[in-house]
């Protein structure tokens, strides 16, 4: 029988996101894979205590510089995982490294706002650490897509906060505060992750503003137990933390067996947003368009096209279409294949439906048209996505 690989996993499990990344190296060695993990008893990151640990290979969060350094110093195998990079060069040298792709998350984030009709935007990050560079580069893209995609309306705002402990916890939050009533309203601030999302919300109580009519907050992780103490209200981008997980043992495993990594930075593309109350307001003033919205979100999986919105509103396409590009930047057709590629995301990855199943339930004719339309705006087929992200 062969030696079991002895492999050190170094995340804090305290967050959703390494949680997340810690399951996805799960599923990979349920495969079979003769490895004795190394995690410490409280799922955190110990670095004294693991000086003098002896093993075959290491996957560790490369978004903590004294883990980098540690790695380093062991003369084993590794992979890291951690945010991307605008600028290559920031990626460390000669170790595999599977990164979220924090300039897509930032893309979806504003592409939603705009979507909702918002003018005013902002983000709401963590202070400048050294460990926070991943949280600079999502604030940076989300500057740069809201400039790109929303180039008539004022420049987005941007705030960085203090990290919450119980010392400073009541000046972080008055600060906050002030922040948010300074904010132009209505707007749509997308946080740095769902802790910080959840800090929005309470801020929002305490300053008596409306959430979302005023302010519509996204966050970052699907995370379980924000979701249980907001009342499950947070909108969040789910990334694609398992799969990087999965990914990373993946590529770990080809080194202990001696086969090339190739590329050395693989990008991993967030799933998608999961909309919840925090952001179910639809913040344009043309009732047109509000009508038609209103009337696609509750009859797109029913197989509608746009000859039936425009039906519902008694007016012409020409009109409409019009008012969507003024308002939305959007057709009537995307945003109806936009509410059935949400619905069909969904139920890919959070039922066992067969793939005729899902087409009959989100309104396409046939499964074939399905798969058709769903490959052109992911790149995947249904099955890849389901087997990928679940």
């Amino acid at each position: 029988m062969k030696k079991k690989k002895r492999i050190a996993i170094l995340f804090n499990a305290s967050k959703a996101y390494d949680r997340k990344v810690i399951s996805g190296i799960a599923r990979y060695i349920q495969q079979g894979i003769n490895w004795d993990l190394y995690l410490e008893e409280d799922y955190l990151i110990h670095l004294e205590k693991i000086k003098s640990w002896k093993g075959d290979g290491i996957i560790a969060d490369f978004d903590d510089p004294n883990i980098i350094e540690y790695v380093k110093s062991q003369s084993v195998k590794a992979v890291g995982i951690g945010g991307s990079y605008l600028d290559p060069e920031k990626y460390p040298p000669g170790i595999p490294y599977v990164a979220t792709n924090n300039h897509i998350i930032a893309k979806l984030a504003v592409e939603h706002f705009v979507s909702l009709g918002y003018r005013n935007m902002a983000f709401y990050g963590l202070p400048d650490r050294a460990g926070n560079q991943w949280s600079r580069e999502r604030e940076e893209s989300f500057v740069y897509w809201q400039q790109e995609l929303a180039p008539d309306a004022p420049d987005a705002h941007t705030y960085r906060g203090f990290l919450s402990s119980y010392k400073n916890w009541t000046k972080a939050m008055k600060r906050l505060e002030e922040w948010l009533i300074e904010l132009p309203k209505p707007v749509a601030i997308l946080a740095a992750t769902d802790t910080r999302a959840r800090q929005l919300i309470e801020a929002c109580r305490s300053a008596e503003l409306k959430i979302p009519d005023q302010v519509a907050i996204l966050g970052v992780d699907d995370d379980d137990i924000v979701n249980v103490l907001t009342g499950n209200r947070l909108s969040s981008v789910r990334q694609g933390s398992e799969y990087m997980g999965f990914l990373a043992a993946k590529l770990l495993d080809q080194q202990l067996k001696g086969e090339p990594v190739d590329p050395m930075v693989q990008v991993i593309e967030p799933i998608g947003i999961v909309q919840n109350a925090s952001t179910d307001h639809f913040s344009v003033s043309d009732q047109v368009v509000k009508d038609a919205i209103s009337y696609i979100k509750h009859h797109a999986c029913d197989g509608i096209q746009a000859t039936h919105v425009l039906r519902h509103l008694n007016l012409s396409r020409a009109n409409v279409e019009n008012r969507f590009r003024q308002h939305l930047n959007s057709s009537i057709h995307q945003e109806i294949v936009k509410v059935q590629l949400a619905k069909v995301k969904q139920l890919l990855l959070q039922s066992n439906m067969t793939l005729t199943e899902i087409s009959e339930k989100t309104g396409y004719n046939t499964v074939q048209y399905m798969i058709m339309v769903f490959k052109k705006q992911t790149q995947l087929t249904p099955s890849q996505y389901r087997e990928k992200f679940t």
